[in-house]
């Protein structure tokens, strides 16, 4: 239980702390950037994050669960990349203009752009990599998949809570926080019992701020 708990603890850091640096970047900086304005410092940041949580976690996920890169991963990852790049080259410059009128600032994703999206697939690498270390570590107790599910639905979503220090918009931060929330329930079984069960779930994930930000196009294209 100490080992989960300490895992758990280094997860809940990195998450943290990586949140806090997205926003001293730009105090570093003395600019306001984010990722339309910044892509590749951003995309390089998590990149970073991504490739110390494996390092952390390799000989545990590599020793203990046999997780390699095999030939049929690079294919889902040609397959993944090139739905990406169709929807930021061909789908999201054509979606509808959303003039903004209301007196608030939106939040940066409103006005997300086909950069936008480069340093947020690498995050969601980082994200996928958390999650991933944490079902195997909880799949080490032997829990049955109905309590896994429950844990990770609960971190995860509590997880995105946190998004509430940064915006000050609560449908926002809840909607994040309950699509969090789901996916954390789901992704345990996409991970131990689906074959190629990690690539299905970062595509679920990226999936689901292609859907997002289309819905917003429309939404406040005929709103407004």
């Amino acid at each position: 239980m100490k080992q989960l708990l300490f895992t758990i603890a280094i997860l809940a850091g990195a998450w943290s702390v990586s949140s806090f640096g997205y926003f001293w970047i730009e105090s570093f900086l003395d600019v306001e950037i984010g990722y339309n304005e910044a892509p590749f410092i951003y995309g390089a940041y998590y990149a970073a994050w991504s490739a110390l949580m494996l390092g952390i976690f390799r000989p545990s996920l590599v020793t203990r669960h046999g997780v390699r890169f095999t030939y049929e991963h690079s294919i889902w990852t040609v397959l993944i990349l090139t739905m990406m790049a169709g929807f930021l080259l061909i789908v999201l410059p054509r979606l509808p203009e959303m003039p903004w009128t209301r007196e608030e600032t939106p939040v940066e994703f409103f006005y997300a752009n086909s950069w936008y999206f480069i340093p947020k697939s690498i995050e969601i690498v980082f994200q996928q990599i958390l999650i991933a270390a944490l079902v195997f570590a909880l799949s080490d107790y032997q829990l049955k998949m109905l309590k896994l599910s429950l844990v990770t639905a609960t971190l995860f979503g509590a997880f995105h809570l946190t998004l509430a220090f940064a915006y000050d918009n609560p449908l926002y931060v809840l909607r994040y926080a309950i699509a969090a929330t789901l996916f954390g329930a789901i992704v345990p079984y996409l991970i131990l019992r689906v074959r190629n069960g990690f690539f299905a779930s970062y595509a679920i994930h990226c999936g689901y701020y292609a859907v997002d930000i289309t819905l917003i196009h429309h939404v406040f294209a005929v709103s407004n």
